[in-house]
């Protein structure tokens, strides 16, 4: 039977501390600011009931970025702290990030969730281990599909139907491959110019390849492709996003040598006519 705690009488935390507070069936994320006060993602925030279900998807999308009481960002059920060990931000730093922040409107349960927020703050990552597990779930089950849908035990299904379930797997897993590399790909905080831009096609270059995926798919079902040569639209986001990163950094490289080799042939005409001046 569940019990409300009491959170006056769990010990103030320190300053930027990540809170984690549980739910039924997930957990909650916060950051600590001092004074009793917690900035947290509010979509998902509060206990949820049978009566809310309907309005499930309101109160995800429509969450924002918010500073309450830890009272009411706990809901009840307490909190504890996670720790960081490696963390690149601390104490006040992290609450300056965390205040930058306020009142966004941006929630997205995958990939901009509370927890996506709060290891921002600290670590300057958008990673949630519990959608990535429950990704990594969704992946296996996708590929499970498609390796059925090309298998012996398939073939005396319709052409239509086979189609079907080969599109809707490797739509299921290309997705979720295609969210990792668009993680690695993010403008983390500090990376400008050039580095920026470059991120930026790769994470075009990996749309390109989710959009291709289905139809990758489809076309190795109709042409009896094996399971490793069918496995290949899975993997055209990160194929797709690293090869096109990969391009721009080299075409940056090629231009900044080019770059180089002018000044320094500059540099030499100007050292020869300083010489020369001097003769």
């Amino acid at each position: 039977m569940s019990h409300t705690i009491d959170e006056s009488k769990i010990p103030e935390p320190p300053v930027g501390s990540h809170l984690l507070s549980p739910r039924t069936g997930f957990n909650h994320h916060g950051i600590y600011i001092g004074n009793g006060r917690v900035v947290h993602y509010s979509g998902m925030a509060r206990t949820l009931t049978h009566k809310d279900i309907v309005r499930l998807p309101g109160l995800i999308r429509y969450g924002c970025i918010v500073k309450t009481s830890i009272k009411r960002f706990c809901d009840g059920h307490g909190f504890r702290v996670i720790e960081h060990p490696h963390a690149k931000f601390t104490g006040e730093a992290v609450v300056e990030r965390a205040k930058k922040r306020l009142y966004e409107r941006s929630y997205y349960l995958y990939s901009n969730n509370c927890e996506h927020f709060v290891n921002w703050c600290i670590d300057d990552t958008f990673k949630s281990p519990a959608v990535t597990r429950i990704l990594i779930g969704f992946a296996t089950l996708g590929f499970l599909i498609h390796a059925l849908g090309i298998s012996k035990l398939t073939r005396k299904m319709p052409m239509w139907a086979r189609v079907l379930l080969s599109g809707a797997s490797a739509s299921i897993g290309s997705f979720i491959i295609a969210h990792f590399t668009l993680d690695a790909l993010q403008p983390a905080e500090g990376i400008r110019g050039r580095e920026r831009r470059n991120r930026y096609f790769g994470r075009v270059g990996t749309r390109c390849g989710l959009a291709l995926a289905p139809l990758f798919a489809i076309l190795g079902i109709r042409k009896d492709s094996k399971l490793s040569e069918s496995l290949f639209p899975f993997f055209l986001p990160v194929f797709g996003g690293l090869s096109t990163y990969a391009a721009f950094r080299l075409k940056d490289t090629l231009e900044r040598d080019q770059l180089r080799k002018v000044r320094r042939r500059k540099e030499e005409l100007e050292a020869m006519k300083s010489v020369e001046d001097a003769e």
